[in-house]
């Protein structure tokens, strides 16, 4: 896959033309017939997510099987009208018109939904923390992930980067 970008001029903004051209550009064909697993922001995150969830419902219309599933850190799950409030859908239409996409809260609560991948070493942390590392940020830390991600072949990640008071940054990837 090309790197496929969109850029606006001075303090200009993309419009819905070029983000849709783009989006088209970038991923259209590209997961047909694959289970895909889309990774969105909550509520707490600026993004233009109503727009962009019906966008990439059509555009990956080709898709087995296309979920979305809310990136919620360490914030309460979504009650379902709050998940539908969040991809800017109705009630009628999460029965009807999306009934068969799966909109999903990260569960990172709860231990039985996460599954370990691997573990950073306390010299990896110490690498990455550089100047800042300090023995009270301990030894090992396991690297869990939501169990889920393995019943889909790719997972695309849906956000901002925004800086973050307390992990530094958050969204993105």
């Amino acid at each position: 896959m090309s790197l496929i970008q969109a850029t606006a001029a001075g303090s200009e903004i993309l419009t819905a033309a070029v983000i849709r051209d783009t989006l088209e550009r970038g991923l259209a064909g590209q997961f047909r017939n694959q289970r895909l697993l889309v990774l969105i922001p909550d509520h707490t995150r600026t993004i233009p997510l109503a727009f962009l969830f019906r966008e990439l419902v059509r555009i990956l219309a080709d898709t087995r099987k296309l979920d979305f599933m809310v990136a919620l850190g360490t914030h309460p799950p979504l009650t379902t009208a709050e998940l539908n409030q969040l991809v800017g859908i109705s009630a009628e239409e999460r029965t009807s018109s999306y009934g068969h996409i799966g909109l999903l809260n990260h569960s990172w609560d709860s231990a039985d939904a996460l599954q370990q991948i691997g573990t950073l070493s306390q010299d990896e942390i110490r690498a990455i923390a550089g100047a800042a590392w300090h023995e009270t940020l301990g030894g090992d830390v396991p690297v869990r992930i939501n169990r889920q991600v393995f019943n889909y072949d790719h997972i695309l990640i849906l956000g901002p980067t925004f800086p973050h008071e307390v992990a530094g940054f958050s969204g993105g990837a």
